[in-house]
Formats: structure tokens, C-alpha cells, sequence
């Protein structure tokens, strides 16, 4: 009687996890062990946590939204006035010009478009802004030429990925024109969305590399992995020489980092890409990227 009483429940028990799918059950725990562990590190190290968030904002504030944000709005008014089918090219180059998360809203807002399509597109305009490369990357290296190179390093890295990735076509915008007060109002609501994922890895970064202190390189790595703008300004600091630093940076913003990753993640239509493959592409967006302003560097001789 009791042997077969434990026997019901444990057919019960393995119902239950034969009900939900094992990826979702175990990843669920994991990300909850892991939100619940930073949350506690947040308030034993609160000095870290806030100065963190702090400095991603103001990075945000400076070197980020002043270019993204007038961009994106009117990339939305354009395209929401180009009813019809158009190609992809046309939607490549709008998010090429406003950089990450601008190709993946601006596709988010086509009412169809092939996978394939909308594929390519994801891939090859998971780049940072050309402002963001030309003139704070330019500030930062202090060389012009050095940030050309990774400009054209990055798009290249990026158009590369997306010709493997997926096949060029149509996509179809029939969308009623949107007032100049909704591209603006939409368009806050993005930079919300990309202010938070900075402040939330770079607070995470931040206390990740707490446990990391002593170990400077492995702690940059980290940073770069998780909140890319805040480690580009660190690699641009290395004492390496202009031409490598110039290539660390094309490969790091080629990634884009997992702040970049998931701003586009929010917006993108569904189904687009999982999330595992949305990072493999970002990684040979990364490689190419670096071979390609390496190879740039040294030509020109920056």
C-alpha cells in the first residue's frame, strides 16, 4: 500500500515536469537565481550598483541618444510615408544611418516582409550608430582616420553577415502616415528601452567585475560582453597600438554586446531569430568586422 502510494506520486510528480518543456523549467530557475542574486548584490554593494547605473545614463545622455533619437524619429516619419512594397535596401540603409535599434524598429513597422528578408536585415543593421563611430570613436581614439576605418570595418562586418544570414526582397508598408508628435513619442519610448538595458548590464557589469578585482583584462571582457559602450570606452584607453585598438573596437561594436542585442530583440517582429542565433550572427558580425578594420588600418596606415 505505502510502495504503491509512492509510486502515484511519483507519476504525478513526473507529469508535472513532462507538462512544461525541460529549456523552459531549467532556464527559468536559472535566470531567477540569477536576477534574485543580483538584486541581493545590489543592496550589499549599493556604491557600485548606483555609480554604474550612473554612468550608462550619462554615457546615454552624451554619447548616445543626441545622435539616435532626432534620427530614428524622422527615419519613422520617412518610412511611414512610403506606402507600398519596397526593397530591403531601402530599410538597410535607414538602419545603417541610425544604427541599433533603428533597423529593427523600422521593420518591426512593416505590416509584411519574407523571413528571409526580415532576417538579413536584423543581422546587418545590428550595427552602432554612424555618428557613434565616426565622431565619438574619433574623439575617443583622437584619430579621424583610426574611426573611418572602424565605421567602414563594422558596416562591412555587418552587410557580410546579413548576405549569409538571409536573401534581399520586398517588404510592405501600408501603415496610415504617423504625425510628427507619434514618431517623437514612439520614439522615446525606445530610448527608454535603451537607456534601462545599459544601466541594467552596466550595473551588472559593474558588480561582476567587483568579484573580478585584480583581473582587469578578463573584467574588460566582460564589460564589452555585456554593455558595449561603456567597454569601447575602456578599449580605446588600451595601451595597444592604434591600428589593434582601432580592429578591438570594430569587433566589440560589431557584437554589439548583450544590451544591443536585446534592444533589437524587443523590437524585432517574432520569429525572426532566436535568441542563440540572433548571438552567433552578432559574433560574425564581430569577426568579420575586426579582419576587416584590422586589414584597413594597416593599409592605410592610421
Amino acid at each position: 500500500m505505502y510502495s504503491s502510494r509512492i509510486t502515484r506520486i511519483e507519476c504525478c510528480h513526473q507529469a508535472l515536469r513532462a507538462s512544461r518543456p525541460p529549456s523552459a523549467w531549467e532556464g527559468g530557475c536559472r535566470v531567477r537565481w540569477l536576477v534574485g542574486t543580483l538584486l541581493v548584490w545590489m543592496l550589499a554593494r549599493t556604491d557600485i550598483a548606483m555609480q554604474a547605473a550612473s554612468d550608462a545614463c550619462r554615457l546615454f545622455v552624451t554619447s548616445v541618444m543626441p545622435g539616435l533619437l532626432p534620427y530614428m524619429a524622422l527615419s519613422r516619419l520617412l518610412l511611414s510615408r512610403m506606402g507600398g512594397r519596397l526593397p530591403a535596401s531601402a530599410v538597410l540603409l535607414l538602419g545603417w544611418g541610425g544604427g541599433s535599434p533603428t533597423g529593427a524598429a523600422l521593420l518591426a513597422s512593416a505590416a509584411d516582409c519574407p523571413k528571409a528578408t526580415a532576417r538579413r536585415i536584423a543581422v546587418s543593421c545590428a550595427t552602432m550608430s554612424p555618428m557613434f563611430l565616426l565622431g565619438t570613436l574619433g574623439a575617443w581614439l583622437h584619430s579621424p582616420r583610426a574611426a573611418l576605418c572602424v565605421f567602414l570595418g563594422v558596416i562591412g562586418g555587418g552587410w557580410a553577415a546579413g548576405l549569409l544570414a538571409g536573401r534581399s526582397g520586398r517588404l510592405t508598408v501600408t501603415r496610415e502616415p504617423i504625425p510628427f508628435s507619434a514618431a517623437v513619442e514612439q520614439t522615446m519610448r525606445t530610448m527608454l528601452l535603451v537607456c534601462g538595458t545599459m544601466a541594467v548590464l552596466r550595473m551588472a557589469a559593474a558588480m561582476c567585475s567587483d568579484v573580478l578585482y585584480g583581473q582587469p583584462e578578463l573584467s574588460l571582457v566582460l564589460t564589452t560582453l555585456l554593455e558595449v559602450t561603456t567597454g569601447a570606452v575602456q578599449i580605446a584607453a588600451l595601451p595597444l597600438p592604434l591600428a589593434w585598438r582601432a580592429a578591438l573596437l570594430a569587433g566589440a561594436t560589431g557584437f554589439g554586446g548583450m544590451s544591443i542585442i536585446l534592444q533589437n530583440r524587443a523590437l524585432l517582429p517574432e520569429n525572426v531569430l532566436s535568441l542563440p542565433r540572433q548571438i552567433l550572427w552578432q559574433a560574425l558580425h564581430a569577426a568579420l568586422s575586426f579582419l576587416i578594420t584590422l586589414g584597413l588600418a594597416q593599409m592605410i596606415t592610421i
